[in-house]
């Protein structure tokens, strides 16, 4: 894949620290995905972005973790996947449950 393809979505950020380089970063994430599935990596804000090559793989790395220097880092996606549905004009004598409960039967509709 190239680099004009990767989306936010393919990216994941760790804030290991000032004393740690890109380069430790990318070489302990790449010792957990794949060293080919890094394709770049930056620093940003004090934090490490670093691009995946698959969302998958972001989505195990989130999981997983990596350790530097000795040192448990987390990783988080760059995105948050979380989707917000604004219900509007709701009378307050319908209960939350009941959205919920209506919000359910369609949710193949929202996911």
């Amino acid at each position: 894949m190239g680099l004009e393809r990767l989306t936010r979505r393919h990216a994941v950020k760790l804030s290991p620290g000032p004393n740690c380089t890109v380069e430790e970063c990318s070489l302990a994430v790449g010792a957990v995905v794949g060293h080919d599935g890094v394709k770049s990596a930056s620093r940003m804000n004090n934090a490490v972005v670093i691009f995946l090559d698959c969302v998958d793989k972001v989505d195990w790395i989130a999981e997983l973790g990596v350790v530097i220097h000795d040192s448990f880092i987390p990783v988080y996606p760059l995105v948050n996947p979380a989707k917000r549905i604004i219900i509007s004009n709701v009378p307050p004598f319908i209960r939350n449950e009941a959205l919920e409960r209506e919000l359910l039967r369609h949710e193949d509709r929202f996911s």
